[in-house]
């Protein structure tokens, strides 16, 4: 008997908000964190001992980064860009008396929204593109001096200063799909770059520092997955700590130095793993299907908070302390009737074309199934995962049957599934989404002429590739910020960007290059579309510059095709508006029922 569902309002599902960056003071019970709960991305501070809350920030931008100084926790950090443009200035807040001030006003240039203060409080760590790369910089909170810390010729991502105020340790990406660590020595200005044994660099990333001061815990891919080490700075000496089985993320240290602790991916979900060092130990701490991001502890290491997020759970902050969990924040509206929305499973298929397997995520409704959509995650380095993700649960609850594969460039799977897509970007990865279409049928899961294609960013770009190049299977196809030529998404995008394009793909300055960034540029075979598309863009995108959905807007009018557009004059990289957000996926939905339903 087929179960019937009453209907879930599209506009009340998009309208859940939820949690993002946060940080928990160390000398008191107080927690700020960031939440689109008001429609934008603005700024809470929640105090636990008197269970009250207060909204920080009220503009119409988005904040993210905020962070306590570890000297004033009446003196708050956080970042905050314009329309999306990501051109994030650094702003200092002083709660007590209520004022606010910009540190890098009037920016043409782009800030990453993870500035950080140095143990003092007396410095401010960022990274910049503020000389054409991005380098890291250090911010004097007096007087507002900065300088640069880097000047090497990669693209740094993050920057620390140690416990000690001595070091700073910069993770950049380096050649190909690789990261390592530099360590700045701050009154010298000396670099040493982090090697291995043999004298080679040590592929590396997310570094974090020991309370000492004196090791770092990270993530490198050397062994094969992503893997947690501890590098000690004094000796050089390098200790592994998990085997390569599962990849392993975001390594902090306890404030007693005692513990690790990371994060352990499964194949759709994450799960806590606590490192004892003092006992060689390792206790895995899960409590239901969904992913887990962001650990970080208070001045205590019992209490341990992070962010959740299930297919029925937006992201909440939650706290696990003593064995026992917290839910700290509930974005949840309680009238909301998730019945209908499951489990992601885990499935696996093959490539057609040189027979790699490939995993992916199968959302199966409970009702009678419309048809099926075949859903591609961005990055291309990301992974489709059990998260909230309202798009997908609303299109399962209407009888849609998702399948989401996490094609060769995706992480998860180990660092030669993630490093497939060097140069073959536009069709082996293609080919395994693509291949999806074919497990779909052959299981029963799906009929001709039902299926539609649908993803964002990278996502968005294999979306048109396969109607491109695939023409004739798709019912239709949904492309949310995506770029169709290579030759203009590389001069156009933002400089960290590029960099990995010119690593991964290829240079369109030089001739053997060119024919494959041809082939793999939707734009130039645009005639073949078949399918009705509807193209989603923002005006102030700094990553698929709306220039990209343009072309493809034009040129598929000009030939007559079906095409539909959304393109907001707001916003960036995707929706940090909620009334785009709704607006953007009530269309997304209308014209995969319009163009796939019976």
């Amino acid at each position: 008997m087929t179960r019937i569902y009453k209907d879930i309002s599209l506009d009340a599902l998009f309208s859940v908000p939820s949690v993002s960056d946060f940080d928990v003071s160390k000398k008191s019970s107080a927690i700020v964190y960031s939440t689109n709960k008001t429609g934008q991305w603005q700024l809470m501070l929640l105090d636990r001992a008197r269970d009250t809350s207060r909204q920080l920030t009220f503009d119409n931008e988005s904040k993210f980064g905020p962070e306590f100084s570890p000297k004033d926790e009446d003196t708050l950090l956080f970042a905050k860009d314009f329309n999306g443009d990501e051109k994030f200035d650094i702003y200092l807040a002083n709660l007590k008396k209520g004022t606010t001030v910009n540190l890098t006003p009037s920016t043409d240039y782009t800030i990453y929204p993870n500035p950080k203060f140095s143990p003092d409080g007396k410095k401010i760590t960022f990274v910049s593109n503020r000389r054409g790369r991005f380098l890291s910089y250090i911010l004097n909170v007096e007087d507002f001096y900065i300088y640069e810390l880097t000047g090497h010729e990669y693209s740094d991502r993050y920057c620390e200063v140690s416990p000690s105020n001595k070091y700073a340790v910069v993770a950049s990406q380096v050649a190909a799909q690789d990261s390592n660590l530099f360590l700045v020595y701050l009154d010298s200005k000396e670099v040493q770059r982090f090697i291995d044994k043999s004298g080679r660099p040590l592929e590396a990333d997310y570094p974090s520092w020991s309370p000492d001061g004196t090791k770092i815990a990270f993530v490198s891919a050397s062994l094969g997955s992503y893997d947690i080490g501890i590098w000690n700075i004094l000796n050089d000496e390098i200790v592994w700590l998990t085997d390569g089985k599962y990849e392993c993320y975001n390594p902090i240290f306890s404030p007693d130095g005692r513990f690790v602790v990371y994060l352990k991916n499964t194949g759709a979900d994450t799960i806590l793993q606590i490192y004892d060092l003092k006992n060689d130990e390792i206790r895995s701490v899960g409590f239901g299907r969904g992913v887990i991001s962001s650990p970080k502890f208070s001045d205590s290491s019992e209490e341990l908070y992070f962010l959740f997020s299930g297919p029925r759970n937006p992201t909440d902050l939650w706290l696990y302390s003593k064995g026992d969990f917290k839910q700290i924040t509930n974005s949840l509206p309680k009238e909301l009737n998730l019945d209908a929305f499951v489990d992601g499973e885990l499935v696996e298929y093959k490539n057609e074309i040189d027979g790699r397997r490939v995993p992916a995520v199968l959302y199966k409704p409970n009702n009678k199934k419309r048809g099926a959509v075949i859903e591609i995650h961005g990055g291309p380095a990301s992974q489709a995962v059990n998260s909230w993700n309202p798009f997908i649960q609303f299109l399962v609850s209407r009888g849609y049957l998702v399948l989401r594969p996490n094609y060769r460039g995706s992480t998860g799977f180990g660092k030669e599934h993630r490093e497939a897509n060097r140069f073959v970007m536009g069709s082996l990865d293609l080919a395994d989404c693509v291949s999806g279409y074919n497990f779909l049928l052959q299981n029963g899961y799906a009929e001709e002429g039902k299926v539609a294609v649908a993803g964002g960013s990278f996502g968005g770009y294999l979306t048109m590739c396969a109607l491109t190049k695939y023409p004739h299977l798709w019912s239709c196809g949904v492309a949310i910020v995506p770029f169709l030529n290579w030759f203009t998404e590389i001069k156009n995008e933002r400089e960290d960007l590029r960099f990995w394009d010119l690593q991964n793909m290829g240079n369109p300055d030089d001739p053997k290059d060119r024919e494959r960034l041809k082939r793999a540029s939707p734009i130039f075979y645009i005639e073949n579309v078949m399918a009705p598309v509807l193209i989603i863009a923002g005006a102030n995108d700094p990553r698929c510059p709306m220039e990209e959905a343009e072309q493809a807007r034009d040129k598929l009018e000009r030939m007559g095709k079906i095409v539909e557009t959304k393109f907001y004059q707001d916003e960036g990289h995707g929706f940090r508006r909620t009334v785009n957000r709704i607006d953007a996926y009530k269309s997304a939905v209308e014209f995969i029922e319009k163009y796939t339903a019976p």
